[in-house]
């Protein structure tokens, strides 16, 4: 154990220097899970990591990807055999997401080989923890090197729901590489979508997953109904087909606009229907933490109009780089009009977004920041 020890150190020193450094990446959720926040802020990242040419190996609960080490079967038994890997991989930082389960892994390999952890929290909490459960996780907490968060606005929501204690934490934004899109796809995407060339395009991507942004997205529902009075030909595309989709489906026909929406389900680049939008939407009642899909649109220029929860006021200043709105179905429609009616206003609020994603929110300043925390710890 002793002689390990002192091996790991000596590649810990090496990696300080430039040497190429070897992260394991615990997670329940990977590559083919289906479209999520949490599964692309992972993905980019281990991305990001190996164009720095460090070697990074995932082991995962749920997707498929043959390159990598999916641990299947009972959540009670993944961290034994997420351990048996890590024992094969032997990782000097194990950065651990999402469940219990998956930190534990990363626990027992820590506790016996002294190796670095770090775990990172995504999602907003949706209920309280059951006294015992909070009992077990505050203790796994407490045995990380650094517990991070994807905005500070999480940090404070997990605290406050949860009453979570942390040692040392870290706050790691998401990055955005915004992408080229040809006039073909954005012709194609028109067509199977019949959309006129004349339409007021509003545009909200994947909140159709979660309970708190389908209910966002109602409200948007709602002032597009209103909205028509004045602006006949409004559009609102909404993409991902999620778990409350046909529930929204339903909801846009009761509010008698089911022609103005578009339910796109799940595309292959968010970044045609971002072309095309006149204003993108981020209507949602909750938020972990800064949505990938708000940073997309930010990259790309377009003028936004967002929620003011969660991490989304820690990338939009309100009235600088985009428009905070709350939930009512009246100023969300005044914000939406205000910048149909201000194309100057509206494309000074998108430069500046556009700025600000390449300033703040890029993978490479994420990827800084991870190196940064490993090494220090």
């Amino acid at each position: 154990m002793g002689r390990y020890r002192e091996r790991d150190y000596r590649s810990l020193q090496k990696s300080q220097e430039g040497c190429i450094m070897n992260i394991a990446i615990v997670t329940h959720i990977w590559k083919g899970h289906g479209p999520g926040g949490t599964e692309n802020y992972i993905i980019n990242l281990v991305e990001a990591l190996k164009k720095r040419g460090i070697k990074v190996r995932v082991v995962f609960n749920e997707g498929d990807d043959p390159e990598n080490f999916k641990v299947g079967g009972s959540r009670f038994l993944f961290p034994i055999k997420a351990f048996l890997i890590l024992r094969k991989i032997k990782p000097q930082v194990i950065y651990s997401q999402g469940t219990w389960y998956c930190l534990f892994a990363g626990h027992i390999y820590k506790k016996l080989y002294g190796t670095t952890l770090v775990y990172t929290f995504h999602t907003e909490p949706d209920k309280k923890l059951p006294l015992f459960f909070k009992i077990v996780f505050q203790g796994l907490l407490n045995k990380c090197n650094c517990v991070t968060f994807v905005s500070r606005g999480l940090k404070e929501k997990i605290e406050e729901a949860w009453g979570l204690k942390f040692r040392k934490t870290e706050i790691t934004y998401a990055g955005v590489t915004s992408k080229e899109v040809s006039e073909r796809e954005i012709k194609e995407f028109r067509e199977r979508f019949n959309m006129k060339e004349d339409s007021t395009v509003l545009l909200a991507l994947g909140l159709t997953a979660l309970k708190h942004k389908a209910e966002g997205v109602k409200l948007l529902m709602k002032a597009v109904r209103k909205l028509r009075d004045k602006y006949p030909n409004t559009t609102l595309i909404l993409t991902r087909d999620g778990l409350y989709s046909n529930e929204l489906q339903e909801f846009a026909k009761r509010e008698g606009i089911f022609d103005n929406v578009i339910f796109t389900g799940d595309v292959g680049n968010p970044f045609v229907p971002l072309f095309i939008c006149d204003i993108y939407t981020h209507i949602t009642l909750g938020e972990g933490g800064v949505s990938l899909a708000l940073l997309e649109a930010m990259s790309v220029g377009k003028p936004i109009i967002a929620s003011s929860v969660g991490g989304i006021p820690e990338a939009i200043e309100d009235g600088k780089n985009g428009i905070l709105v709350e939930p009512d179905v009246d100023k969300i429609i005044e914000k939406i009009e205000d910048l149909l009616e201000n194309k100057e206003f509206a494309k000074e609020l998108g430069r500046n977004a556009k700025k600000t994603a390449e300033e703040k929110f890029t993978w490479k300043k994420s990827v800084d920041k991870f190196l940064e925390l490993y090494r220090s710890l």
